[in-house]
């Protein structure tokens, strides 16, 4: 459309706040069933926990397939043909890309146990769930962080930008907002299917 700028960039950075967003409400949903109610089977026979922690889930990992794609072939054309520039010591380069190699292996392992290894997600659903959790919060905050930081120019002199100022994401006065924003959209998401949820459950008990 004329008069929109289209930034790679920011294009990637929206792709990890989504990715981070499912991830959120796939950890809501997890938490109901492993933490309140105690009970972490309660995500297979609740069909509505069921749905939602798949869908969400699946989401979240094709997103993240999605953004390391777009990533993996930006770094390797940077080590090997220098375009985009490699910046190895650059603040926002050791901030988020080089902690996103640990990131990768969370998502990849979790992801392998999820489809290859079944029985395994429910013994060990607690703590991996939670770790893939901080591993989505990471690399959306040190994304984000990445991104905005490169809007910024280094000195006075510096043209162009590395990175072009946001159009679809707020701007960087409003960065902490935009941090929050998967978060506190994640929440809302979660309050209504949890409620639903426990709704289905409340029938269930009430028909036994």
């Amino acid at each position: 459309m004329a008069g929109i700028t289209y930034s790679v960039a920011e294009f990637n950075t929206i792709i990890t706040m989504l990715g981070c967003l499912c991830a959120t409400v796939q950890l809501f949903t997890g938490i109901y069933g492993a933490i309140y109610k105690k009970k972490i089977a309660i995500i297979k026979t609740n069909d509505i926990l069921f749905r939602s922690h798949r869908a969400f889930g699946g989401f979240a990992t094709t997103l993240y397939f999605l953004g390391l794609f777009a990533g993996l072939t930006g770094f390797i054309g940077a080590i090997i043909f220098n375009i985009p520039p490699f910046e190895g010591t650059d603040p926002s380069f050791i901030f988020h890309v080089w902690p996103s190699f640990a990131v990768m292996a969370v998502i990849i392992w979790k992801t392998y146990i999820s489809y290859f290894k079944k029985p395994s997600v429910y013994k060990k659903g607690k703590w991996l769930g939670i770790a893939t959790f901080i591993a989505w919060s990471f690399t959306w905050i040190s994304s984000a962080f990445s991104y905005y930081l490169r809007t910024l120019p280094l000195n006075l002199a510096q043209t162009p930008l590395p990175h072009e100022p946001p159009t679809y994401l707020l701007p960087i006065q409003l960065m902490w907002l935009q941090i929050l924003i998967p978060f506190i959209v994640a929440m809302i998401i979660s309050y209504f299917i949890l409620n639903s949820a426990n709704k289905l459950e409340k029938k269930k008990q009430e028909k036994r």
